[in-house]
């Protein structure tokens, strides 16, 4: 009892504007180090080339609301906009709880596919095109980078009490919003309506957590005096297959796959309050 089938269902797959198709896979790699971080400020986070799965945690200074998507995620200038053959080097896929969004970084004018200098480094689309689209804190989305580098998320960090990010029925990515590293166990609690465990005995919920080689899924505990939990230390945690709370811990900057069995929400605690 307790344990985490996957019953065949993998995270939706992955593709790219123009160019080679990307690798099919069932979650990008965590390939991101937070390296520094202010109040109002910035943090700096390191990619790997390829697949990285990262988080928002920023939002426009002096206020809560969410930034443009140029502006919330800036790749460093060692990132070139395109290829050789004139696609996008580096791209961001945002998955919105049914598809993906896909968006190319720009780069630097001059070349012979962006001209117009005004949309330097920014996110664009397929038609080279800016975007309406922004990403509020605790999003989190895919950078897939042409080769090591870095990107920059900057603003101000939420002030609120509580950050209450919306869950869809199956598959959402989320981030910690506040920028603090947390236990796995304590990285957010799902609302009171979602249960524990199945009809039969397996956790209804779950997160996905990548580390570069394998993936490692952690079931929602929900409240205890089950058949299948009694311990109430263990209440309201993300847990490992043998209903264990685990000594691993997710970084501010890192995104995460949560698994819902419905509609529902995930909720925040501002470490600092």
């Amino acid at each position: 009892m307790g344990g985490l089938p996957w019953h065949g269902r993998s995270a939706p797959g992955r593709g790219g504007l123009g160019g080679a198709a990307s690798p099919r896979a069932t979650c990008p790699a965590w390939g991101a180090e937070v390296v520094s971080s202010n109040i109002v400020g910035y943090e700096k986070v390191n990619l790997v080339s390829g697949f990285n799965m990262v988080g928002v945690q920023f939002v426009q200074v002096g206020t809560e609301a969410a930034k443009d998507l140029s502006d919330a995620i800036q790749l460093d200038d060692k990132m070139a906009g395109f290829d050789e053959d004139g696609f996008y080097a580096s791209k961001l896929k945002i998955w919105d709880g049914a598809n993906y969004t896909t968006y190319g970084w720009s780069g630097s004018s001059g070349t012979d596919v962006l001209e117009d200098s005004s949309l330097d480094n920014k996110w664009l689309n397929a038609d080279l095109e800016e975007v309406d689209e922004t990403m509020d804190k605790g999003s989190a989305a895919w950078v897939i980078a042409e080769k090591a580098g870095t990107m920059t998320v900057s603003g101000q960090v939420p002030t609120s009490a509580t950050v209450t990010i919306p869950l869809a029925s199956g598959f959402n990515m989320v981030a910690n919003p506040y920028p603090v590293t947390v236990s796995v166990s304590d990285f957010g609690q799902l609302d009171a309506t979602f249960a524990g465990f199945d009809e039969d005995g397996y956790y209804a919920s779950k997160m996905k957590v990548w580390d570069g080689a394998n993936y490692t899924t952690y079931g929602w505990s929900g409240s205890s005096g089950t058949d299948v939990l009694e311990d109430s230390s263990l209440d309201n945690k993300w847990l490992n297959a043998d209903l264990e709370e685990v000594d691993e811990s997710i970084a501010y900057g890192q995104g995460v796959w949560i698994i819902a069995e419905k509609a529902g929400n995930i909720i925040f605690t501002n470490p600092a309050q």
